[in-house]
């Protein structure tokens, strides 16, 4: 079942998402967390940042998105995990990119890194994939 091209090692393409105002806003919306530093300058400056940042758990759920075309196919996705080591500003873009670190019968382990051109190391996480029955 899995893509003949898929081995261990390979790299997905990479994605380049830029994160907009009105991203922040619609997931400020369905999560509800309202906290400043996410949508006002100055709140965010208070806090140290150099103006406002995203939602960690949205940076999590743009960079899943390099996994969707599995998806729609034959997988879904059975675990994941990321930690955050540093800030996306509002208007900047990420590039998340992903490295097949396992292969098996029914699963795919898939490591996942998302930077930006302040950091090259803005998150870190891995996708574990499970094959429909």
């Amino acid at each position: 079942m899995l893509p003949k091209t898929f081995k261990e090692g390979a790299v997905l393409d990479p994605l380049h998402i830029e994160v907009t105002e009105q991203m922040v806003k619609k997931y400020g919306d369905v999560s509800g967390d309202f906290n400043p530093i996410h949508f006002d300058d100055s709140a965010a400056q208070e806090k140290g940042f150099p103006g406002k940042i995203i939602h960690g758990m949205l940076s999590m759920a743009i960079a899943s998105t390099i996994v969707e075309p599995l998806t729609q196919r034959d997988y879904w996705v059975k675990t994941y995990d990321m930690k955050f080591r540093a800030p996306v500003l509002v208007g900047e873009t990420i590039t998340i990119t992903g490295t097949i670190l396992a292969l098996e019968t029914d699963t795919v382990t898939i490591d996942l890194l998302v930077s930006n051109p302040t950091y090259p190391q803005v998150a870190k996480g891995r996708i574990l994939l499970h094959v429909y029955k």
